[in-house]
């Protein structure tokens, strides 16, 4: 019979910042996880073709797809799949650069409209009770303080 191997020691398991950090990416796991059931179960569409429609419509209706996948971090390949579906769905429509072949636009049509106003109004609900309804008007400044330093790239940003 062999031995079992001696277990390493991982001192770090209960390091405060990776417990804290844990629960951050878990709580946004969460999040991200309920708002997607919502707006699939309500209004027939994903949080990533919701986020697209909102960053399209916030653009003025249209935007260069290069644009668009920086704004939703997904990768070229990424966004020109998500853009065949919502195209396939009727949600959007691609148009070319009249000025450069290599650029091309995603349009948002009305359909794409009549539906992000939809998802909006279930994603305000959905953010009310799952998020701003359970923190005070001081937390949430904090938090959105905290998170606005985060999204930069540059640590010594405040």
């Amino acid at each position: 019979m062999s031995e079992s191997p001696t277990p390493v020691r991982l001192e770090r398991v209960t390091d405060k910042r990776v417990v804290e950090f844990g629960a951050a990416l878990g709580a946004l796991t969460r999040l991200g996880q309920v708002l997607d059931h919502n707006l699939r179960d309500s209004v027939g569409i994903s949080q990533g073709s919701f986020e697209a429609l909102l960053r399209i419509e916030r653009s003025g209706g249209f935007v260069a797809m290069g644009t668009l996948a920086d704004q939703i971090l997904f990768t070229s390949g990424g966004v020109t799949r998500l853009v065949d579906r919502l195209a396939k769905e009727g949600l959007v429509e691609r148009r070319p650069c009249p000025t450069d072949r290599r650029i091309q636009y995603v349009a948002i049509t009305e359909s794409g409209r009549q539906k992000l106003k939809d998802a909006l109004d279930v994603h305000v609900e959905d953010l009310e009770r799952e998020y701003f309804g359970r923190m005070s008007d001081e937390e949430r400044g904090v938090l959105a303080d905290v998170l606005g330093r985060l999204r930069t790239s540059d640590p010594t940003c405040s």
